[in-house]
């Protein structure tokens, strides 16, 4: 989980930076083809094979639809907002939705106290960074389509926590972390088919195709190939505990952007989000300890 957190951070300042001067649903039906054949074929060496039921064809169904949302949504709030804010918007929604997700879904009781308080604790830091972004406190300007980014890194957070629930739920199946990420993505090339301008994908992809190898790489293949593992062996809510450390190790790549401006707001409000989701973390493993 900490692997992936420095690689999809690294990944998505560089996707930021590129999706300035760029046509990103071009470069994300490329780079999720890609990621969708290179899974398909990791799957194909896989051994074991799970039970495909109704049920499990349903679950199939809502991941590919959440996984659109909250894949597309991050992308484009990454090229209208700071990349920190954004995901610390994840970060901070992602625990809060997740705690009564998986009380719900996967019927595990009221959830514990304290992970109720920290829940809301962490949502009321993303209130925060709302108001960072608005008051023009940020990384990069405000601007016109700034707070069609936010909306969007919102929506995102609270379908990644969806995500990750379907995902265990698929893993409680017996489907392997292989299975799983070689069909999650059908759902996302459809939807990019239907917005991207079909005459400049074969510009944009010869001009720019290492670009835009490298962000399908640095912010979709590695990364998930990662967090597919902690999943498997953790409990979402303490999956999305380590993700909430995501925004501090952002902020600090993007003082490889010249465009973006190094605020103090922002590292603060990472600072208390990280440290919230840390003291958690600990009290999780006295807990089970």
């Amino acid at each position: 989980m900490a692997l992936y957190v420095v690689v999809s951070a690294a990944g998505e300042v560089y996707a930021a930076s590129y999706f300035q001067q760029a046509d990103v649903f071009v470069a994300l039906l490329f780079s999720f083809a890609m990621v969708c054949l290179t899974f398909n074929l990791l799957a194909r060496h896989e051994r074991g094979k799970a039970t495909v039921a109704n049920w499990s064809l349903l679950v199939f169904v809502a991941l590919n639809a959440v996984t659109a949302i909250s894949w597309i949504g991050l992308f484009i709030g990454l090229k209208y907002a700071e990349p920190a804010i954004v995901v610390a918007f994840m970060a901070a929604l992602g625990p809060t939705a997740t705690v009564w997700l998986n009380a719900l879904i996967r019927r595990q009781g009221v959830p514990p106290a304290s992970d109720i308080v920290v829940s809301g604790t962490i949502a009321t830091i993303g209130s925060y960074m709302v108001w960072i972004s608005a008051s023009g406190n940020a990384g990069v300007e405000w601007g016109p389509r700034s707070s069609f980014g936010i909306a969007l890194a919102i929506v995102a957070g609270l379908s990644l926590a969806l995500t990750n629930i379907l995902v265990k739920l698929l893993f409680d199946r017996g489907f392997s972390g292989r299975q799983v990420l070689a069909h999650r993505f059908y759902g996302t090339i459809l939807l990019l088919l239907g917005l991207v301008d079909h005459s400049s994908i074969v510009p944009e992809i010869s001009q720019h195709w290492f670009a835009i190898a490298t962000i399908g790489l640095s912010t979709i293949i590695v990364p998930l190939l990662l967090i597919q593992q902690g999943i498997r062996r953790l409990e979402p809510f303490t999956v999305n505990m380590v993700l909430s450390s995501a925004p501090v190790i952002t902020f600090l790549f993007q003082y490889f952007d010249s465009r973006i401006v190094p605020s103090s707001h922002t590292f603060i409000g990472n600072v208390l989000i990280t440290a919230v989701a840390v003291g958690n973390i600990y009290l999780q493993y006295r807990r089970s300890a």
